[in-house]
């Protein structure tokens, strides 16, 4: 009975002693499983941690590259634009061109001007602050979950711990007593429910305790720094948008003028005519080109469904210089021209004006009806954000996305202790109403713009009506036939000494040795003259003994009683036969006819045309070939024959 007993105790000895060590040897291998997977965890949380880093990075280098761009596009066409507008300026270096042209080229060049200063600032901001929203993520935000000293030494298990775990599970025989299903504790309740068929040791329950679970499953929804990132991007998509349509519209605007210098430049200048075309036809196919590849020419859903004027504003210029090329060329004088002329360049202030207004519809934001397909290589952005269908294809905007298919860690890691990953509050985008203060600014360059082409095609009527550039002063006015007028002399020289068409030949270089040579031939030519002229001023020195011709005798005055015009006080007069001239020194003048000696027949209101500018008149004389005046200014000016329907012109 003894012997049986203590082979019993044997067995149950051996028995509990192999479950102990097979129990132990399971607790270790868990052990080094719990510490691999805490450390493999991290490891893959960190590197995904660092991918959404990446995704900071180039979210924000894609705004600041493009805005980067626009930049030197801005800094470059900066200096072209004031090269036209200041250092290259038309009438400068020759006669004025026509108004109806300078109204067309002005309007373009200022509208290039505004847009330009208008889409530089605007990319300004958008660079900086989609910079600054990077760093504040990447600061704040989007960090590596680096384990703490006490998370690793809750993490790491000593061999000793083994003591601690409950005799079932210590002594527990293989296959013959199982292991508890696994469970977890109810929060409401307080109880352990079973939540599934596997069986694990208690100090599997006290590891999902103390590292946390994550095996139930991803998080719903998007990484969070997807969600805080798209929030901060309202406040610059909005810049980025419109300093690339801005862009578009600086450039539209700059080809125009651009093309209208050249043919002035061409015209005026070089005096050429075909050079004019085979300029202006490669500003229409560069205008032309850019037109094409920016705005959209398909349909899309809710874009606009105006007039498309961007296939025919950039033919502009080709109607301008068929004017240019019959206001300057060498045909008789007729009103058809003229007519043919005003004809044209009022199609053309019309195409503008159009284009003006069609330039607001396609910068209008339009409201998305629903959101975008993202397909891979292309742009895309939520439907919160009403871009302009217009430019759908020369945005080139990529936002956060709204949703992913790889799980989140940090979602996971951050989930409470034995709760599902889903239960953890998520951060999501504020929720705003879309940024307009951008498209309001960009509205009212817009606006402007219209403004400008309804001014402009007011003055022009103005002029139509009033004569061209009569409302301005101008010194030695000629009339350019059929459209304008020009003053006879460039308004600059740098000696005074070129004629009316000297700029077209040259002859004022600034590097010329031929000036130097031509100083030198008039300094010579100045000693010769003086050599020759000494006898004659030494004999016109010495007193002259040739008898004085007697005085013919002055004919006696003669009074009249002249009834003048009402305003009119006349200072100077000359007379001829019965007639007398009388003029005032700025208010024009007056002819009387005489019967006999003292009776009045007529008198005659005329006033001056031509001396505009010239100074007040300080003296005068009358004979059959007209009248001659001198002005207070040292100017002598000629008026030939007579008044014609109280116009004297000069």
């Amino acid at each position: 009975m003894a012997t049986a007993a203590a082979e019993a105790a044997a067995v149950a000895t051996a028995a509990a002693a192999g479950a102990f060590k097979y129990n132990r040897g399971n607790y270790m291998f868990d052990m080094g499983q719990r510490w691999g997977r805490f450390n493999t965890g991290y490891s893959m949380a960190m590197a995904q941690a660092s991918m959404y880093r990446e995704d900071i990075r180039d979210l924000t280098l894609l705004t600041v590259t493009k805005q980067d761009t626009y930049h030197t596009v801005g800094t470059i066409f900066f200096v072209l634009n004031f090269q036209l507008i200041m250092a290259g300026r038309l009438g400068v270096h020759g006669p004025s061109p026509p108004g109806w042209l300078l109204g067309l080229y002005w309007t373009n060049i200022c509208s290039a001007l505004m847009f330009l200063v208008t889409f530089t600032w605007m990319a300004m901001h958008a660079a900086a602050r989609a910079t600054a929203g990077g760093a504040y993520m990447l600061t704040r935000s989007v960090r590596l979950p680096i384990p703490t000293p006490k998370m690793l030494d809750q993490a790491r298990k000593t061999g000793n711990s083994f003591e601690k775990e409950r005799v079932t599970d210590v002594l527990r025989i293989p296959f013959a007593v199982p292991a508890p299903r696994e469970s977890e504790v109810d929060p409401e309740t307080g109880r352990r429910e079973t939540i599934g068929d596997r069986r694990m040791p208690k100090w599997y329950h006290d590891e999902v305790k103390e590292l946390g679970k994550g095996g139930n499953g991803p998080a719903p929804g998007n990484p969070e720094h997807f969600e805080l990132y798209r929030g901060l991007q309202d406040e610059w998509w909005a810049h980025d948008v419109y300093s690339r349509i801005g862009v578009l519209y600086f450039m539209s605007h700059w080809l125009t003028s651009a093309s209208l210098y050249s043919m002035c430049h061409i015209f005026t200048e070089l005096r050429c005519i075909w050079p004019a075309y085979t300029v202006t036809a490669c500003f229409v196919l560069a205008h032309r080109a850019i037109l094409q590849l920016d705005i959209v020419n398909k349909k899309v859903d809710g874009a606009t469904k105006g007039v498309p004027v961007e296939k025919v504003v950039p033919f502009v210029p080709f109607l301008c210089v068929v004017g240019m090329t019959v206001d300057y060329s060498v045909l008789s004088p007729a009103w058809t021209a003229q007519a043919f002329i005003y004809a044209l360049s009022w199609v053309a202030y019309v195409i503008q004006f159009a284009w003006a207004i069609r330039l607001y519809d396609l910068a209008a934001p339009k409201a998305q009806l629903a959101e975008r397909e993202e397909v891979p290589g292309q742009a895309w952005w939520p439907v919160e954000w009403p871009l302009p269908p217009a430019f759908q294809d020369a945005l080139y905007m990529v936002s956060a996305p709204k949703s992913v298919d790889q799980p989140c860690l940090q979602q996971e890691m951050k989930a409470a202790k034995g709760k599902a990953a889903h239960e953890v509050p998520q951060k999501k985008a504020r929720r705003a109403p879309p940024p307009m203060l951008v498209w309001k600014l960009f509205r009212g360059a817009l606006i402007t713009t219209i403004s400008m082409w309804v001014l402009i095609m007011v003055g022009r009527a103005f002029e139509h009506v009033n004569g061209e550039r009569w409302l301005l002063k101008q010194e030695n006015r000629v009339e350019r036939w059929p459209s304008h007028y020009q003053p006879w002399m460039p308004p600059w020289s740098r000696k005074g000494s070129r004629n009316e068409w000297c700029h077209a030949g040259g002859c004022d270089r600034r590097l010329s040795a031929a000036e130097v040579e031509q100083q030198q031939e008039f300094s010579e030519m100045a000693q010769r003259l003086a050599t020759n002229l000494r006898p004659i001023a030494q004999a016109l020195g010495t007193f002259s003994t040739t008898p004085t011709p007697p005085h013919e005798p002055i004919a006696p005055l003669r009074h009249a009683q002249v009834q003048w015009p009402i305003g009119f006080e006349p200072t100077l007069s000359a007379a001829r036969g019965n007639a007398v001239v009388a003029l005032a020194p700025t208010s024009g003048g007056a002819m009387v006819q005489l019967r006999g000696d003292t009776t009045v027949e007529s008198v005659a209101p005329f006033a001056l045309r031509g001396i505009e500018g010239l100074g007040a008149i300080a003296g005068m004389a009358w004979d059959a070939d007209g009248l001659v005046l001198a002005t207070a200014t040292g100017a002598i000016a000629e008026c030939a024959g007579q008044p014609h329907d109280g116009v004297w012109a000069c």
